[in-house]
């Protein structure tokens, strides 16, 4: 009787026991229901399943909130920049990086993220350290900080209406010796 001796990695032969099958058939079960109560319209039971739902979401990266897309997209466009002001007098402007060479659609959508949190007040903790931040990316010379909010009524696509005009708001500022 011949031997056979050809290589097979653990996790082929996982995948295609019957065992192994059952285990990934029910993890994937375990993440579309997780998925599925982590959409459910707002409200009470949408409350009650967040906390469990989201263990597990999170875990993969899962967690997603589609409310973005339908059926109430937001109506209006944010922004943050922050104003930099040197000791010689200098004002310089700042704003979150908006490409990049590599993961360009990774980073440009993590800072957007970031601004949506950084410019409400719910997240007023994001601030101080923010400004910081800022003035140490500016250079040792910086003496303030401004943190600026833009808020702009998206237009409706196709409409033909002039671009709607840019709010601003200073919500934080930061003086450094």
């Amino acid at each position: 009787m011949r031997r056979h001796n050809a290589l097979v990695r653990w996790g082929q032969r996982f995948e295609t026991s019957t065992a192994g099958q059952a285990v990934l058939s029910a993890l994937m079960l375990v993440l579309i229901v997780g998925v599925l109560l982590w959409n459910l319209p707002p409200g009470p039971p949408r409350d009650a399943v967040r906390p469990t739902a989201g263990t597990v979401l999170q875990a993969v990266g899962l967690e997603q909130d589609w409310a973005l897309f339908a059926p109430d997209p937001r109506g209006f466009g944010v922004g943050v920049y922050a104003t930099v002001t040197h000791r010689d007098g200098r004002v310089a402007t700042w704003r979150p990086p908006h490409n990049g060479l590599l993961v360009t659609p990774y980073r440009t959508y993590r800072w957007q993220k970031y601004v949506e949190r950084l410019r409400a007040d719910d997240y007023a903790g994001l601030w101080a350290p923010t400004a910081r931040w800022v003035a140490t990316q500016a250079g040792p010379d910086v003496t303030r900080v401004v943190l600026t909010r833009t808020f702009r009524d998206v237009a409706v696509p196709g409409a033909g209406a002039p671009r709607p005009a840019t709010g601003r708001y200073d919500f934080y500022t930061l003086e450094l010796p």
